[in-house]
């Protein structure tokens, strides 16, 4: 468990799958770091920040340059970024965190949040008998294929991950539904070990989960899909956390 955070606000998200073209949605994820993340001391990105990321040679790309400079102008006004890889964008690299001023974060984050022990993850790494994505994911991160790949140039990158999110769709289109949902007994030991409060994405369906299975005082937070249009994020309230939308349903 990492040392206890002073701050007792902070700010969850995932999935926004932004594309490499600048878009309506990169608009929109600007919008949301101004006015839900800019006051906040933290925030955490688990994962899926990007529709694909195969290299450093992304950065360059129209919409993903808009955001990373987005996340360096919050950075720069006091938000200390975190952000996590997932499973479309696992390439991400320290060299570019560094140079848009983020720290890339562990696979799973876990620290203390104004006396919550929390644990944050894109979440993939709870799918049950998911082989292929895990096999793909340890080999593209590991020397020497991650070299090649990131080597590769963009048109290459593309299809490489066209190829990849094609095979994956494929696979998760044939399972049953209650075969990509995460691994309740993993969830269950991570409550059991200590962790107050688990926050996930990756299955792209809000959930707030209080005395999670069964469990007085545990919190399961289920992250939405980020559109161009809805944003869904989590935040510390008391002693728990909340799950909210962005723009709220008032407006």
């Amino acid at each position: 468990m990492s040392p206890a955070e002073t701050n007792t606000d902070a700010v969850f998200t995932a999935d926004w799958h932004l594309p490499a073209e600048h878009t309506e949605h990169t608009d929109f994820f600007g919008r949301f770091l101004d006015e839900v993340c800019s006051n906040a001391p933290r925030l955490f990105i688990l994962g899926d920040l990007f529709n694909a990321w195969v290299g450093p040679r992304d950065a360059a790309r129209p919409g993903h340059k808009a955001v990373l400079k987005a996340l360096a102008r919050l950075a720069d006004g006091g938000t200390q970024v975190t952000v996590l890889r997932g499973n479309r964008d696992f390439l991400l690299d320290r060299k570019v965190a560094r140079s848009y001023r983020f720290e890339l974060g562990p696979n799973v984050w876990r620290g203390s949040l104004g006396g919550l022990a929390v644990r944050g993850s894109h979440g993939d790494e709870l799918s049950r008998n998911d082989r292929f994505h895990k096999t793909a994911r340890y080999l593209c991160e590991h020397a020497p294929l991650s070299t090649l790949v990131k080597a590769a140039p963009l048109w290459l990158s593309d299809k490489l991950a066209d190829g990849y999110r094609g095979a994956a769709n494929l696979r998760h289109s044939r399972r049953k539904r209650t075969q990509v949902e995460p691994d309740t007994t993993r969830l269950r030991a991570e409550f059991e070990s200590g962790i107050d409060v688990i926050v996930i994405g990756h299955w792209h369906r809000p959930e707030l989960q209080t005395d999670a299975f069964g469990l007085t005082g545990k919190t399961l937070v289920r992250l939405g899909e980020c559109t161009e249009r809805n944003a869904s994020y989590a935040r510390p309230c008391g002693n728990t956390f909340k799950l909210c939308t962005f723009p709220p349903p008032d407006n």
